[in-house]
Parts: C-alpha cells; structure tokens; sequence
C-alpha cells in the first residue's frame, strides 16, 4: 500500500501570478510616487530624518520587490508566453523611476554635482585632473546651484576618462540641469533592461526574470533618484555581456573598456572575457580604448589619477567595507593603507588565476559573476550602496537568495549619516553581512554535497 503524501505543495498558474504582480506593482507605485512626500502625508514619519524615512521606504519597497521575484521565478508556469507579463514589468519599471527623477538628490548623495561641476570645468577649457573646486583658478565657475553641494571641494576629480568625456558631453548638451542629468541615466538604464531582456532570452531563461534587475528599490532609488553614473556603467557592461553571449567578441571587449572607463570596477571582468588564444588581443583592444579616451587629459601629468590614491590612503574615506572593518577591528593596530593594497593584490590574483583558465564561452556570465561578487566582498576602499547595482545584472541569470538579499540590506549603511558620532554602527555591518556569508556558506555546501553525491552514484 502506497504512503500518503503530505507534504505541502503551493501551485499558481499564470493568472494568479500575473495579478499578484499587478497589485505588488500598484503598491510599489503609490510608494515611488509619494517618496519623501510621506513627511507631510503621514504624521508618524514627522519625527524621523529624511534619511531614516528612505530606509523605511526602501525596506518596504524590498519586501514587495522580493515577493514579486519569488512570484516569478517560483510559480510562474514556463511552457506559458512569458511577453504580456514581462511588458507589464518593464512598463511599472519606466514609471517607478520617472516618479523619482524630478526629487531632490541631495538627501542621499551629491555625487551628481561634482558629476555637472566636471563637465563645466571642461566646457571652459580646463583639465578636470588639474584643479580642486574650490582652486583660485575655478572661481569663475562657481555659482549658487551646483558649487555648494559638491563634495570634496579641496580635492580633484576621482572619476576616470570615460566619465570626464560623458560629463562634457551631458553639460555641452543641457548644462546644470539636475533633472536633466537625471532623466539621461534613467534613459540607460531603461535601455538596459532591453539589453538584460536580451540576455535572457540568449539564455533560454524566461523573460519575467527582468524583474529582478527592473524593479530592484536598490537599482532604481541610486540610478534614478541620486543620479549615480551605475546607469551608464551597467549599461556597457550588460551591453558588453551581451555582445560576448552573441560572440561578438571585440566590440564586448571595447564596451568593457568603455564601462570601466567610466567606474573602474569593471576592469577586474576582462579576466573573464578572456580565452586562450585571443588574450594578447583582448588585452590590447582593451588597453588602446583606455589609452583612447586618457589621451585628452594627458596635460595633467602625474595629476591624471586624481583623488583616486587619497582614497585608498585615507581611513575616513572608507564605508561600509565588511570584511575590512571586521579584520581591523579583529587585529587592532593593521594599517589600513596595507590592508587595501593586500585585497587590491587578492583581487588581482583571482583575476589572473581565472584568465589564465582555460574557459568555454558559456563560462564568461558565470566568471564575471564571481568577480563581481569577489569585488564587493573585498573592496578595499569604500563600499557604497550604489556600488551593489553591478551585481544585479548577474542576478537575473543566478538569482541568489544571499545577494538577492543584500542588495536589499545593503542600505541601511546609510544610517551611518544618522549616528551621533558618524561611525557605521555595529549592528548595521552584522545585519548586512552575516547573511550574505551564512547564505553564500550554506549554499556553497549545498551545492559540494549534492556534487559530492552525483560523484558517488556515478562512481
């Protein structure tokens, strides 16, 4: 006689799916559309800052985010069309974040003024490496909208050629226009989620996976509310992924070069572009594009790396970095400098260990995946939340519960702004990393058991 079986089995079809993503959808709309405004719409907010109010907003919106991701990977059907849904996901994606390009950046970050400040400086002919802001040389420039609200004003630029060149570009087109500066990086971000629509279906994966990357808060709050430059660097670097999927190896090699000309991180990928046989000439299509676009800015000598060695230098300047701050606050008295080269120099090692790998082409999404991973975990300078949106291409393809959850997680370090003397809570650190380690262990485990156990039947 056959055992019942109890065990408990949900089953939606697509109808279910389809309108439980349409209210999860209408909810994280009233949110988007409202943000900041719930100061004045909701009284219980009142006494909160408007920092521990996005936290609010951006945890809430993640719990919707997550349930929407469970929906579609767990329950959606995969012999159904998948089009009609994964339209109605793009579409609330565009107007989630055209609800967030007319607000004020300034309450999560100023980044995009120094972005607009550069691009003023080049417009009047002058090397952007050369000069802090507040040089006597720049007095000119200064006005009362952009000056006042960038960062660092005895300091020279940090941000590489390719960013240089597109902030000429964007203030030769429409000059110190927040909004404006705003509405183009939704525009590449929009454009990504065609490219990552693209790179599903390269996949066989079913296209309402995009979800993952076009309605994560983390995506969408950073690119179309702060303005970050992530908009233009995930969009080469998808782009680039792309392009390497379809086999067109030398211009996924040049978008590469583009994306970590822009935000340097990328360049730590190129390892995983890269097979026997076409190395030498991977790498040196990827250096002349490099090479490219510094010619412009040669004038600056030894000035052209910028603020980029204060950064790695300076302790105050790090934030947020997990593994770092849990080493030095486990061995007092390690140098910090020291400890950043000493993960530059790991990063570096793993990347060489996985050039020299002999790779099939299908490998590259999976290498570029723990590189990308690898370079979060060991940033040596600053980890800001911002920094996270890299990894969410990658999560359409292996939507990790552990990263899933941390690009979730990820901004409550802004809290650090909120504590009384400025130092990143512990708790916050704990919170954030200790599932991302637990999670990534556990499913590490997981996966060396079952591989153990495939052997053995095998064997």
């Amino acid at each position: 006689m056959q055992r019942p079986d109890h065990k408990f089995k949900i089953s939606f079809d697509s109808r279910t799916v389809f309108a439980g993503i349409l209210g999860l959808a209408s909810l994280s709309a009233a949110i988007y559309l409202i943000n900041f405004k719930m100061f004045d719409l909701v009284p219980v907010f009142s006494g909160q800052s408007h920092i521990q109010l996005y936290v609010i907003m951006f945890l809430s919106l993640s719990l919707l985010y997550l349930t929407g991701v469970f929906l579609v990977i767990k329950f959606m059907p995969k012999e159904d069309a998948p089009w009609k849904l994964a339209g109605v996901i793009i579409f609330f994606a565009i107007v989630f974040r055209l609800c967030l390009v007319p607000s004020d950046p300034s309450v999560l970050s100023k980044d995009m003024y120094r972005y607009i400040w550069d691009g003023r400086v080049q417009q009047d002919g002058i090397n952007p490496y050369l000069y802090a802001p507040q040089a006597d040389e720049l007095e000119h420039l200064r006005d009362s909208q952009i000056y006042p609200n960038i960062n660092r004003k005895d300091y020279p630029t940090l941000y590489p050629a390719g960013a240089q060149i597109f902030f000429r570009i964007f203030y030769a087109l429409a000059g110190s226009s927040v909004t404006a500066y705003k509405g183009v990086m939704v525009f590449f971000d929009i454009v990504t989620l065609l490219v990552l629509t693209a790179l599903l279906r390269a996949y066989n994966f079913n296209a309402t996976r995009i979800i993952v990357y076009a309605w994560n808060p983390l995506v969408i709050f950073e690119i179309a509310y702060s303005g970050h430059l992530e908009g233009l660097t995930v969009f080469l670097m998808a782009t680039a992924l792309y392009l390497y999927t379809i086999h067109k190896k030398i211009p996924a090699t040049i978008m590469l070069a583009l994306s970590a000309a822009v935000k340097l991180y990328p360049a730590l990928l190129l390892a995983a572009f890269l097979n026997r046989g076409a190395r030498i000439k991977g790498i040196t299509t990827f250096s002349a594009t490099i090479i490219f676009l510094y010619l412009p800015f040669l004038g600056a000598g030894g000035k052209i790396s910028g603020f980029l060695p204060v950064y790695l230098k300076n302790p105050y300047e790090s934030f947020n970095v997990g593994v770092k701050i849990f080493l030095m606050r486990l061995i007092p008295g390690l140098d910090y400098y020291l400890l950043s080269l000493v993960f530059l120099i790991a990063l570096a090692i793993t990347g060489l260990v996985i050039l020299l790998k002999d790779k099939k082409d299908d490998d590259v999404m999976r290498y570029a995946f723990i590189l990308t991973g690898l370079l979060i975990v060991l940033m040596p300078a600053s980890l800001h939340p911002w920094y996270v949106v890299l990894m969410v291409p990658y999560l359409t393809i292996y939507p990790n519960p552990a990263w899933l959850i941390f690009t979730c997680t990820v901004t409550l370090s802004y809290l650090k702004y909120t504590s009384p003397q400025g130092i990143m809570p512990t708790w916050i650190l704990l919170i954030e990393y200790l599932p991302l380690f637990l999670l990534l262990a556990a499913g590490w485990m997981l996966k060396y058991r079952l591989e153990g156990s495939r052997f053995k039947v095998q064997g």
